[in-house]
C-alpha cells in the first residue's frame, strides 16, 4: 500500500504541467529583479500645457501692454524621458513651462523653459511643439466710451418701448493702443419679448467698433463686466389731430372758416397715467396767422410741439410735419334782377288787382365762391301786400303804381347790400251791381 501512495507522488511532482508552471514563475521572478535593478526609461507625453510668463512688470511699469500671437503660450504637445518608476506618478501639473520676460528679443519673443522641480534630474528632455512665445507689445491707452443699449426681440402689440435706462452710463477702458483705438462705443443687449410694463435686467457689456463689430480681445481690459438695464413699455393709442388759426385778412377777401390739415389723426405713447388723459392734439391757432392774407393761406407745423410733456409719437421715424391750408377767397359783389315769374306777390286785397310793371336789382356781397352761384340760380322772392298795406296805407284805397320790397332769402355767407323792389300797379275791382244802378 505504502508503494503504491508513494508512486503516486512521484507521478504528480514530476508531471509536465508543473514544470509549466514553475517555469513562469521563475521568469516573473528574474523579470522582476531585472526592473528593481535597471528602472527603464522611456517617454511620456502631455497635452494643452499653459506656458508661465515671468516678469511682466517690465513691461506694465514701462507704460506697455502685451498680447500673446497665435496662442504660443498653450503648449499642444509636451513630451519627456523619465524612469518608469515615476513616469507613471508624474502629472500634467509637475511640468513647468515659463517663458521669462527679462530675456525678450528685438522681434517680441521669449524662449520656453522646461522642469520638473518635483522629479528633479530624474524627468530629462522636456521639449514642447513651440519653442518661443511670441508677443505683440504696445503703449498701453485708456478711454472712455459711452454705453449704448440695443433692443432685440418682438415688441407686443399694442406697446412701444418707452424710457429705458442704464445704472450706469459711462465704460473705462484700457488695452494695447491698437485696439482701444477701434473701440468706439459699448453696447447691451436687453430681450423685450413678452413685456408689457417694466422690466430690470442684467446685461453683458459688449465692446463695438465703427462698424458695429464686436472687438473681443483679452489685452482689453473694461471697469465693468454688466450694468443693469431698465425698460419701461407704453401703451398706445390714436388721437384727432385738430387745427385752428388767427388773424384778419386783408380788406376785401374773407376766410371761409375752413382749414385743411395733411394730417388728421396720430398715434401717440407715454406712461399711462400721462396717456389716459391725452384724448387730442390741438394745433395752436397763434401759428398759424392769416393776418394780411389775399390768397389761400398754406404753412407747415411740426405737431411734436404741440404734444404734452412726456407723452411721444408711436411710430419710429414719424414724419410729424403737417401741411395746414386755410382758405381765403376775394369779396365781391353781384347785381341780381330778380324774375317776375319768380316774384310771387301775396295777401292781395280783394277789391283791387295788381301787376307788376317794374323791378329794382338785389344786391349782393359775399365771398366769389357763394356770389358767382346767384347769377346762375332762379331767385326766388316774395311781395307781401297785406303787410304793406298795414304799415304804410291802411285806410286809403288802393289805385296807381307803388314800389313794394321783395323778400329773399340768402345764405350766411351772402349779405344784402340792397333789397330788390318792384312796382305793383293797383287797379280797384269795380262792383257789377253799382253800374246797373247808375
Amino acid at each position: 500500500m505504502k508503494g503504491k501512495i508513494g508512486s503516486k507522488i512521484r507521478s504528480i511532482l514530476f508531471s509536465h504541467w508543473l514544470l509549466k508552471i514553475m517555469s513562469l514563475l521563475l521568469a516573473f521572478a528574474l523579470w522582476f529583479l531585472v526592473i528593481s535593478t535597471n528602472d527603464p526609461v522611456d517617454e511620456k507625453r502631455f497635452q494643452n500645457i499653459r506656458v508661465n510668463l515671468l516678469n511682466t512688470e517690465l513691461l506694465t511699469e514701462n507704460g506697455q501692454v502685451y498680447e500673446v500671437l497665435d496662442n504660443t503660450d498653450v503648449l499642444r504637445n509636451v513630451t519627456f524621458d523619465a524612469p518608469n518608476s515615476v513616469r507613471r506618478e508624474i502629472q500634467s501639473s509637475d511640468i513647468i513651462a515659463e517663458a521669462d520676460l527679462t530675456n525678450l528679443t528685438v522681434t517680441n519673443t521669449v524662449e520656453i523653459k522646461f522642469s520638473c522641480p518635483k522629479y528633479g534630474d530624474k524627468v530629462q528632455n522636456i521639449s514642447g511643439n513651440i519653442e518661443y512665445v511670441k508677443l505683440n507689445i504696445e503703449k498701453k491707452e485708456r478711454k472712455t466710451v459711452d454705453i449704448a443699449i440695443k433692443i432685440t426681440g418682438n415688441v407686443e402689440e399694442g406697446y412701444v418701448i418707452g424710457d429705458k435706462s442704464l445704472d450706469r452710463n459711462r465704460l473705462e477702458i484700457q488695452g494695447p493702443e491698437s485696439a482701444i483705438g477701434e473701440i468706439v462705443k459699448a453696447e447691451v443687449e436687453v430681450d423685450v419679448t413678452g413685456i408689457t410694463g417694466t422690466s430690470t435686467a442684467l446685461g453683458t457689456i459688449k465692446l463695438l467698433d465703427k462698424d458695429g463689430n464686436e472687438v473681443n480681445r483679452a489685452s482689453v481690459s473694461k471697469n465693468l463686466d454688466t450694468v443693469n438695464i431698465t425698460v419701461e413699455m407704453w401703451e398706445t393709442k390714436e388721437i384727432p389731430v385738430l387745427y385752428s388759426y388767427s388773424g384778419t385778412v386783408a380788406e376785401g377777401y374773407e376766410d371761409t372758416g375752413d382749414i385743411e390739415g395733411s394730417i388728421a389723426t396720430v398715434r401717440v405713447a407715454g406712461p399711462a397715467d400721462l396717456l389716459k388723459s391725452v384724448t387730442e392734439l390741438e394745433v395752436a391757432k397763434e401759428n398759424i396767422n392769416i393776418t394780411g392774407e389775399t390768397k389761400d393761406f398754406e404753412t407747415t407745423v411740426r405737431l411734436r410741439n404741440y404734444l404734452p410733456k412726456g407723452v411721444y409719437f408711436a411710430e419710429d421715424g414719424f414724419n410729424d410735419t403737417a401741411t395746414v391750408k386755410v382758405l381765403i377767397e376775394k369779396i365781391e359783389q353781384r347785381h341780381i334782377t330778380l324774375r317776375t315769374e319768380n316774384i310771387q306777390i301775396i295777401n292781395v286785397p280783394e277789391d283791387v288787382t295788381c301787376e307788376i310793371v317794374g323791378t329794382s336789382p338785389l344786391v349782393v356781397e359775399g365771398r366769389s365762391g357763394f356770389v358767382a352761384l346767384l347769377q346762375e340760380a332762379s331767385f326766388p322772392g316774395v311781395v307781401d301786400v297785406g303787410a304793406w298795406i298795414e304799415d304804410t296805407n291802411p285806410n286809403q284805397p288802393l289805385e296807381g303804381d307803388y314800389s313794394l320790397t321783395v323778400n329773399v332769402s340768402l345764405l350766411p355767407e351772402q349779405r344784402k347790400i340792397s333789397s330788390p323792389s318792384v312796382t305793383l300797379r293797383f287797379t280797384p275791382v269795380h262792383d257789377e251791381n253799382e253800374d246797373e244802378e247808375e
